[in-house]
């Protein structure tokens, strides 16, 4: 049997193969971090509209439903610290965290138990906080315009018009992207992009 001395077992990567590769993966990065920022800002900006957009289209709903007027109250100033509600309740308190205080943003839900517990007329284990923050929303401002009395949205129970009141909410993401969310007199609800920064809008 005949052994080569001479043969050599090789492994690994060579210095110049090494770094080939780490300037590959620089380049990448560097074309796909700015893209990766640009999409998750994007889907945090549409994250927070859609949310908005289903519960005002909520609230329009359960004014029909409850053949009685539904209120959508929003607080906005422009910053990323909001909030808005739903509830029955003319101009409640937004600020308010308990639901069985008789000026919180709430909703009388069924909760199915088959049971009324009932305090000055209104079952407070039914009464559900319609309250909602920017809390989930990292760094997405908010600015309410053209509402032509305060920041209410009151739809209609009959019919579900917004009744003398419609108005916009604007969304901004950190990177400047906006939407729209536009409530008509009719109550139709839309979002669009008003300066065309997010696309299918």
């Amino acid at each position: 049997m005949k052994f080569n001395i001479n043969k050599r077992l090789t492994s690994g990567f060579t210095l110049v193969e090494l770094m080939v590769t780490i300037a590959i993966a620089a380049i990448l990065l560097t074309i796909g971090v700015p893209s990766m920022r640009s999409f998750f800002d994007t889907n945090r900006l549409k994250s927070a509209s859609e949310q908005i957009y289903a519960h005002i289209q909520q609230a329009r709903s359960e004014a029909i439903t409850r053949n009685a007027d539904v209120m959508v109250n929003f607080s906005a100033n422009g910053t990323a610290t909001w909030f808005y509600s739903i509830s029955t309740l003319d101009n409640c308190d937004l600020t308010i965290t308990d639901p069985t205080d008789a000026t919180a943003c709430t909703l009388i839900i069924d909760d199915g138990d088959g049971t009324v517990h009932l305090i000055n007329g209104v079952d407070t284990d039914d009464k559900v906080l319609m309250r909602f923050t920017d809390a989930d929303h990292d760094d997405i401002e908010m600015t309410t315009s053209n509402f032509s009395s305060g920041t209410q949205i009151t739809f209609d129970g009959l019919n579900g018009t917004a009744i003398d009141n419609s108005g916009e909410i604007r969304l901004e993401s950190e990177d400047g992207r906006q939407l729209l969310i536009k409530v008509a007199p009719l109550g139709q609800v839309r979002i669009y992009s008003p300066d065309g920064s997010v696309g299918g809008y």
